[in-house]
């Protein structure tokens, strides 16, 4: 069709066509937008809802998992005549084929008081001699003081500089070091529970406990 053979009625009749075929995708298209915003607020309702009541379950489970392993752990303590302070705790069944871990995580933390004795392990370092041996220990004593990115002295380093105080019994580096181990205040961060299990072949695996470790 040439539109320049037509008349100016039949160009006017094409445009209304063309005018209403528009309207019409747009009509459809908010239809289907509209559709769309229904069953998106459906699933997010739906969802929340059976999230909702997963996660008040979860809880539910978790407070009952650390009242009863509480208990069980007052009780191994007291029929075995044994007084553990324990920052977790294993339960494993008597045929070995599952186990829970139950627990707190902590980050390290310090008092104030932890720069003394850091000053002391340094005033420590300051006697040492120039000779490679003592370069040697010096270098290994400061790389034990260094600091996380948070600022944090790590706490598996103050074991290894007790084990040099030991070696070497100076009392300054001695007196250092107690008063950093003093200074420990651990900081907890939560409550975990891990579970172990064997399948039929032995094979040992963990048991999801949360969304993004299970594979669908």
């Amino acid at each position: 069709m040439d539109i320049k053979n037509l008349t100016p009625e039949e160009r006017a009749e094409l445009k209304a066509q063309l005018e209403a075929e528009e309207r019409a995708t747009e009509a459809q298209l908010q239809r289907e937008r509209q559709s769309y915003n229904d069953m998106r607020d459906d699933f997010v309702e739906r969802m929340f809802g059976e999230l909702k009541k997963l996660s008040d379950e979860m809880i539910a489970i978790k407070q009952q998992i650390f009242s009863e392993s509480a208990m069980l752990d007052e009780m191994q303590q007291r029929l075995f005549k044994v007084k553990m302070d324990r920052k977790s705790r294993t339960m494993t069944h008597s045929n070995g084929r599952c186990s829970i871990k139950v627990g707190n995580r902590l980050n390290d933390g310090w008092d104030d008081t932890v720069e003394i004795g850091i000053e002391k392990v340094r005033e420590y370092l300051g006697t040492l001699a120039t000779d490679d041996k003592s370069r040697r220990l010096v270098g290994a004593i400061t790389r034990l003081l260094a600091k996380d990115q948070k600022g944090t002295l790590k706490a598996n380093k103050v074991l290894e500089l007790e084990k040099m105080a030991n070696e070497e019994q100076n009392p300054t580096f001695l007196e250092g070091i107690k008063i950093i181990k003093d200074a420990y205040r651990p900081v907890p961060t939560c409550q975990f529970v891990e579970v172990k299990y064997k399948d039929e072949n032995d094979v040992e695996h963990s048991l999801p406990l949360s969304m993004s470790a299970m594979e669908v």
